[in-house]
């Protein structure tokens, strides 16, 4: 049995940064903040500059990794990238939980117990005009209850979702691990359309939140990270 709720221990906070940039920039991040951040997030931009090497090399500056690639294809397909991605040593694995039970499940059989997958429900860049013309009827907060539902069940140790759905999907699944993107310090005006202050998303029972460009696109990032560290300030 995979232990499923995650535990962040101090002196990390419970933040993930991520690296939604080439490496030549996403390495400023892991040099400035390694040590003093949970893991660091490798998306499908900096994965296909430099595929599984960004893993090692953040993997070898002593840091956690949260390798963020949304696997969503054929169970077998799926199976065998969670376990190659394993294999590299990444802590946090993303599915997408529209794949359906066999996939999930097939990805679920590949963790290990300091190794998570984690299911993707509605992306944060998504809201239900968009879910609409993708054909889904049913209400953006149901969608996101039945995918979470659908992961669980099917062997998933965690989820994924926007800061507005986390205080519905940690009391429906007290032990699943909730990892939180759509971060955001101040108001304002992007892609990302279901976002929350890093505190009251914390509170609501999220276990990792993961910051990206609220970050690493400050003017003034060291004093973006202290606001980020005062947030979070007995929250591990």
């Amino acid at each position: 049995m995979i232990p499923k709720r995650l535990r962040i221990l101090p002196p990390y906070p419970p933040v993930v940064v991520a690296l939604d940039e080439p490496w030549n920039s996403a390495k400023i991040w892991v040099d400035r903040l390694k040590g003093r951040v949970w893991g660091f997030k490798v998306g499908s931009i900096l994965f296909a500059e430099r595929g599984p090497t960004v893993v090692e090399e953040i993997l070898n500056s002593g840091a956690r990794v949260f390798l963020d690639l949304k696997y969503h294809d054929i169970p077998n397909t799926v199976q065998l990238s969670v376990r190659r991605a394993v294999s590299w040593g990444v802590s946090l694995i993303t599915v997408h939980a529209w794949g359906g039970h066999a996939m999930l499940k097939a990805a679920a059989a590949e963790q290990k117990p300091d190794q998570r997958v984690v299911a993707v429900t509605v992306l944060t860049s998504l809201d239900q005009e968009d879910l609409k013309q993708a054909g889904v009827l049913g209400d953006l907060e149901g969608q996101v209850q039945r995918l979470a539902t659908l992961a669980i069940n099917s062997g998933i140790a965690g989820l994924v979702s926007s800061p507005h759905e986390v205080a519905d999907l940690r009391e429906r699944f007290p032990e699943a691990t909730l990892v939180t993107p759509g971060i955001r310090l101040d108001p304002g005006t992007d892609d990302q359309k279901r976002t929350l202050g890093i505190d009251e998303t914390l509170r609501a029972g999220s276990d990792l939140a993961v910051v990206g460009r609220v970050l690493t696109m400050a003017t003034d990032w060291e004093k973006q990270w202290e606001r980020i560290t005062s947030s979070t300030a007995g929250m591990s």
